[in-house]
């Protein structure tokens, strides 16, 4: 069993861990004030990707919640981390990245950076490609802004990861674009093999927020990028996140 989550991880499982999380919950409901400081309530039916990734939040809050003594649950997540040892394009980047943020990051050694980098990075390639193929400008920004999707690893509650990836960052240049690079060919090197739904970023977006406002059954989605664009935003998107992370001491 390698479940040894640190107690200060409860904070990240249920402070802000995950802030498209709520959208999961079966029954939704998104709270939105009026001019008149009445609020009204949006019921989004989430998506499949988001109903799982809700539940591996529970799973990890239940672990903690009962002191490490729930085996069934630790069992469970075990499996969760197994599964995505094994293969990491089984799950979308943003599960995924959670997944780094409440596990992997949090609980590695100073010396695992350059390799934990190399990870994210090749993650958020996959992830921002997804969201130039997927998702608007307005489902971007939700992405990169209210998700912290690029940093979201580094930025456990408690945890000195943000700190310690900025530092890397700035003091070990080479050791850090190596990894971006080893981060971006792994994303390049998996295109072909990916099984999660690569339309996940459709789930956000002034688009759903509307839908729900208009109680729409079938809601409308971003209309997708051409196919034959596909190589170029692939390419977008490795060049962002490159110079992403490379910049990242700025951020």
């Amino acid at each position: 069993m390698k479940l040894f989550l640190k107690p200060l991880l409860l904070s990240a499982l249920l402070v802000g861990c995950c802030a498209g999380v709520q959208a999961a919950e079966p029954a939704n409901t998104a709270k939105s004030a009026t001019a008149a400081n009445r609020t009204v309530l949006l019921e989004v039916k989430p998506d499949p990707w988001q109903v799982r990734r809700k539940q591996v939040i529970d799973l990890v809050a239940t672990i903690v919640k009962s002191e490490y003594k729930d085996k069934a649950a630790k069992d469970k997540f075990d499996k969760v981390l197994a599964s995505f040892d094994k293969d990491f394009v089984s799950i979308t980047p943003m599960e995924a990245m959670d997944l780094q943020r409440i596990y992997y990051v949090p609980l590695s050694k100073p010396v695992e950076m350059e390799s934990n980098l190399g990870v994210v990075v090749a993650l958020a390639t996959l992830g921002w490609y997804d969201a130039l193929r997927f998702a608007d400008a307005s489902g971007r920004a939700e992405i990169q802004d209210n998700e912290s999707f690029f940093l979201r690893a580094f930025t456990a509650p408690g945890s000195k990861s943000l700190d310690e990836v900025v530092a890397f960052l700035k003091d070990k240049p080479l050791e850090a674009a190596r990894a971006v690079k080893t981060g971006t060919d792994a994303a390049r090197t998996v295109l072909g093999r990916i099984h999660y739904d690569i339309h996940w970023p459709a789930s956000y977006g002034l688009l759903r927020s509307q839908c729900a406002l208009q109680r729409e059954q079938n809601c409308k989605r971003p209309v997708p990028l051409a196919q034959d664009q596909w190589p170029a935003a692939f390419e977008e998107a490795v060049a962002a996140t490159t110079r992403y992370y490379r910049d990242n001491s700025k951020h």
